[in-house]
């Protein structure tokens, strides 16, 4: 039995099929075992598409690639958001460690310079041009007969064509490596095809199907819009604000299946609290640029989800940047912070914050030079606020001026990033002192409950001046303040006793809780979320 066993192994052995199996095998191991760090994946990565785009240039213009946002920042947001979400497919099917994935797709990743360097070849024989673009027309036609020879499909050459069908066929033949199941394995490579096909053909579908449910959406808030003109252009910066929530979300999702637990503690550490004050003051600037403006695009709802995520990234930039230099600090004052868990390193929420640096930057830039100017202004306030030799937290005045610009920033960033080719209009000056004043009085309210942590670092807040008990007078009062002065700043837009008896009565109900000594940071935030929520139906309905 074991001679007939030993016969069989050996003639399976000496099949070419298996030793070639064997090899591509071994080959994908020393692939998935190499040493690649997070630096260096992305700039081989970017490399490949570097090359990729200049020979992509030469064989369909005869010229290098200008330097210009979209060679150098349109075409890495496209390839690398492709093939993260490659990475995440083949990860959910094979169960193999995201990390050894990552690092045999970034070694196949290179099959996207063999079109271009085939195109380039004929292109030298025949000296005939080759287009390369989007799917934009007969979406559902190009992608169903899309390995049809006979299918001719504009911007799209063969090449192009032959590059998925390697793709493809990469992922086919790795699922089936790793589980050995073969329908598992088409489902796989078919699924790949379809995200392939979803970004190649993203404006076809912002066209065919973004736009009518947009004019739907404005046939039912028409009394809203009545009078606007409404256009709908798919231009580049929509292309590539669809194209960076997409990448926004495969990056969480890439994150999560590398260590669940580690993405848990970051989401735990968001502080929605702070950041839904930033949306309201963004969403209040929005308004602003709403009512003034003449004409809306029909991709109106996409810029300005863009605008918020380029704020989020930032403030969450921000956080991370705080928290590096507060460790010692938050040990005493925030043990649920991330660093201070010990549950991720100082190296990997480095990492972490500039992810969300250059999602923000890249949000930004693609909505407007306005965006991406106050958007790196509010983080670049920020770093200041944070970061020696400055750190200006360390003094209460300055920490609370710093909160008053930052607030202004955000709601500048609400009515300005959307102005593309209109006037500017700072609709209602006394409307930015106020936000300035009232994030002024109330930046204190955080300081409440890091006091010792502050002591300990020599951060010089009005709790760690004076005293616990002295400072929640002083801010308490400072909070009944910043309600008052509410209808005072306007009173030129609209004054009613009911808005006055209503910011009299959060004023003593705030400065009565504030002076409690176990008061919620948390509750303090509702109140006031509460009091613009209200304020904000008398604007609008009376």
């Amino acid at each position: 039995m074991k001679k007939l066993i030993s016969a069989i192994t050996s003639i399976l052995n000496k099949n070419p099929m298996n030793r070639i199996m064997n090899k591509i095998k071994e080959f994908i191991r020393a692939c998935e075992e190499s040493r690649v760090s997070f630096g260096l994946w992305i700039a081989t990565a970017l490399f490949i598409i570097l090359i990729r785009d200049s020979i992509e240039s030469l064989v369909s213009t005869r010229s290098l690639p200008p330097i210009n946002a979209f060679h150098f920042l349109h075409v890495p947001v496209f390839f690398l958001t492709v093939l993260v979400s490659i990475i995440i497919l083949l990860r959910l099917f094979t169960k193999e460690d995201i990390l050894k994935v990552s690092k045999i797709c970034l070694f196949f990743f290179a099959v996207i310079i063999f079109p271009v360097v085939l195109d380039l070849i004929v292109f030298l024989i025949t000296k005939t041009n080759v287009s390369y673009g989007y799917i934009d027309q007969n979406v559902l036609k190009a992608v169903t007969n899309f390995f049809n020879p006979i299918h001719k499909i504009p911007d799209v050459p063969y090449s192009l064509r032959i590059e998925i069908l390697l793709i493809c066929t990469f992922s086919f033949l790795y699922i089936y490596i790793k589980t050995n199941k073969i329908f598992l394995s088409i489902l796989g490579g078919f699924l790949v095809f379809c995200s392939c096909a979803l970004y190649g053909a993203l404006p076809g579908l912002l066209i065919n199907g973004f736009i009518e449910v947009v004019g739907f959406l404005f046939r039912v808030f028409h009394p809203f819009f009545s009078g606007k003109e409404i256009r709908g252009v798919v231009d580049e910066n929509v292309i590539v604000i669809a194209e960076l929530i997409l990448a926004s979300f495969t990056a969480g999702l890439w994150f999560w299946l590398y260590d669940a637990k580690k993405f848990k503690v970051v989401l735990k550490d968001f502080r929605f609290n702070r950041y839904f004050c930033c949306f309201i003051l963004l969403s209040i600037g929005v308004v602003l640029y709403l009512y003034t403006a003449k004409g809306l695009d029909a991709f109106i709802g996409l810029r300005i989800l863009a605008v918020v995520l380029a704020l989020f990234f930032a403030v969450r930039f921000s956080a991370v940047v705080n928290d590096l230099f507060d460790i010692d600090c938050d040990n005493v004052s925030n043990r649920a912070r991330p660093l201070v868990t010990g549950i991720i390193s100082k190296d990997e929420y480095l990492k972490v914050g500039l992810v969300y640096f250059i999602f923000s930057l890249l949000f930004s830039i693609w909505v407007s030079e306005s965006c991406f100017v106050l958007n790196l202004l509010f983080m670049g306030v920020y770093f200041l606020y944070s970061v020696p030799p400055f750190r200006l937290k360390r003094f209460f005045i300055l920490s609370s001026l710093v909160t008053g610009i930052q607030a202004l920033l955000i709601l500048l960033m609400g009515q300005l990033s959307l102005v593309l080719n209109e006037a500017t209009i700072l609709l209602y000056p006394p409307l930015f002192w106020l936000v300035f004043l009232i994030f002024f009085l109330g930046s204190n309210i955080k300081d409440l409950k890091d006091i010792e942590g502050d002591r300990l670092c020599g951060v010089y807040s009005l709790p760690v001046i004076c005293g616990e008990k002295r400072a929640r007078k002083i801010i308490a009062f400072f909070v009944f303040l910043s309600y008052l002065l509410f209808p005072v700043f306007l009173v030129e837009i609209y004054w009613d006793i009911k808005l006055a008896l209503l910011s009299l009565i959060f004023a003593f109900f705030s400065y009565f809780y504030i002076r409690k000594p176990h008061s919620k940071e948390r509750i303090i935030f509702l109140f006031y979320f509460l009091y613009v929520f209200i304020a904000a139906c008398f604007l609008i309905f009376l």
